[in-house]
């Protein structure tokens, strides 16, 4: 998917939101090997573009390019290392590629457990309603969010929903983490509120 222009404008929104302008030292992880897909913006890629606005920057992909550490979403032992330690997570067109299905679950779960409390999660997805009813994102990926996912998802985890919203095709979404509860214990019903297309 990579970093465009409105999607860099809602990432710099959304944490000035929660932090306001003194940024510099925030720890962030970025899921995926970003590309900058902005012709005005001198950065290639969000390791880049993020570290040169001084974050505490991260990024994980498991093709390890453009200084990402090699970590699997579907494997959550590879991160207890990362327990609650970052302000920012950014997953701007990643989680929708973990597969198989079942481990979205996992996916979710690893960045529910390295955000701390306080801190603020990002999500630029493919929206389904956007995918069904305008032809958004077709054969991007497998699977598809909406508003009701993150809803629930905020009430169930302990996450105040800032913002949900809909930018070219996709679902954009920050939650603030408010308090220390466990993540969404019923792996069926998370599963349930995703939604899967050919």
């Amino acid at each position: 998917m990579g970093l465009r222009k409105l999607t860099l404008c809602f990432i710099e929104l959304s944490i000035n939101r929660v932090f306001g302008e003194n940024t510099a030292g925030l720890n962030m992880l970025e899921l995926g090997d970003q590309i900058v897909k902005n012709p005005y913006v001198i950065e290639k890629t969000g390791k880049d573009y993020f570290t040169n606005r001084l974050y505490k920057h991260t990024s994980v992909d498991i093709n390890g390019l453009h200084g990402a550490l090699i970590r699997d979403l579907t494997k959550p032992e590879q991160f207890k290392d990362w327990h609650g330690l970052y302000d920012i997570i950014t997953n701007a067109g990643t989680s929708e590629h973990v597969e198989p299905f079942e481990s979205q679950y996992e996916c979710f779960n690893i960045l529910h457990d390295c955000l701390k409390i306080g801190g603020v999660a990002i999500h630029i997805v493919p929206d389904v309603y956007e995918h069904d009813e305008r032809g958004a994102w077709i054969d991007h990926c497998h699977f598809y969010y909406s508003h009701l996912f993150f809803e629930v998802l905020a009430k169930v985890c302990g996450y105040e929903l800032l913002s949900s919203e809909i930018i070219k095709g996709n679902r954009c979404v920050a939650m603030k983490k408010t308090m220390d509860t466990p993540f969404m214990k019923d792996s069926v019903k998370f599963l349930e509120l995703i939604a899967q297309r050919d």
